[in-house]
């Protein structure tokens, strides 16, 4: 059975810009200093970790229909990391795009990358707003420029002058970002890199996921996604793991022009949707039909189903 997935960037926001698929140096293709610190956030529990993340991560995944008990915690954990992989890719994205116009030529200015956050006041409590923080090729890394995203307001752009240190936490961060780059293979797509707790996933550390994307209108990219796992004071890869067999996109429009209801894709690497099928469907605003050896799902949005057991038949 052979694999067969789109990266159309929508707005999160109403007042957010489309997305724009762009590159820096080789490593910045778009993306608060959060008060209490992100250290602290990715040492939390996973109860705590979650009230200080954005709402759409704490939804109780009633969408998920039918799912055999023994994979209903693993897709219940599909749908929470896709919807928070979805939002911070696309506050990146709005950032970026807001970056590039206000910076026509940020290679110049000696910046490296990006990590998106949830601001938070100084008691830990989320706000509405994200920042999007740019770092520069200092050594250690240190925060130049910052656009802050919230619904219903235009995106703001910040110049550091001079660039601040960026704090133990974002620091952290960033170390893991670069390192997971740099383990990545190249499958000639452009990647783009998210950061969330390991403890998300019952694992002890941050883990990376570098997202294929592409620039190619009506085109569903569901791989060559990875998900690495970088130890907080590591210096290399715990692991990297492809969340598809090869490299996945599916056009969403048909032969003569129309836009498809739905896409359907085979999924070798386990027995049930992933949290990037979430990610995809969310991206895309497609439902998604995923087979597997285990049978049948549909995904729209953060929401899994299990259609049927195709063996049964």
């Amino acid at each position: 059975m052979a694999e067969r997935i789109q990266t159309i960037r929508k707005p999160l926001f109403a007042s957010a810009q489309t997305y724009a698929s762009n590159q820096l140096s080789g490593d910045l293709r778009r993306r608060k200093r959060v008060n209490c610190e992100m250290a602290s956030l990715f040492g939390l529990g996973t109860p705590q970790i979650l009230a200080i993340l954005p709402n759409i991560v704490n939804s109780d995944n009633r969408g998920n229909m039918n799912v055999p008990a023994d994979l209903k915690e693993k897709v219940q954990r599909s749908s929470r990391i896709g919807r928070l992989l979805y939002l911070l890719d696309k506050v990146a994205a709005i950032g970026t795009d807001v970056m590039f116009a206000n910076l026509p030529d940020p290679h110049a200015l000696g910046l490296r990358g990006y990590v998106p956050v949830h601001e938070a006041d100084d008691q830990g409590n989320p706000l509405d707003s994200f920042l999007v923080l740019f770092f520069n090729d200092e050594s250690p890394p240190r925060i130049a420029f910052e656009v802050r995203v919230a619904p219903d307001r235009m995106p703001e752009f910040q110049t550091v002058t001079p660039p601040r240190d960026a704090g133990q936490g974002i620091a952290t961060l960033i170390r893991a970002r670069q390192i997971a780059l740099a383990a990545l293979p190249n499958y000639g797509q452009p990647i783009n890199p998210v950061m969330v707790p390991g403890a998300l996933n019952d694992e002890d550390g941050i883990l990376v996921y570098l997202l294929a994307g592409t620039s190619k209108p009506d085109l569903a990219v569901f791989g060559r996604h990875f998900r690495a796992l970088i130890p907080r004071n590591g210096t290399e890869v715990s692991y990297m793991m492809p969340l598809s067999k090869s490299i996945l996109e599916v056009p969403t429009k048909s032969e003569d022009g129309h836009e498809v209801e739905a896409l359907t894709v085979t999924h070798l690497v386990t027995e049930f949707p992933l949290e990037t099928h979430v990610f995809t469907s969310l991206l895309i605003q497609m439902p998604v039909y995923v087979v597997t050896n285990r049978g049948l799902w549909f995904v729209r949005g953060d929401q899994i189903s299990f259609v049927r057991d195709l063996h049964s038949e």
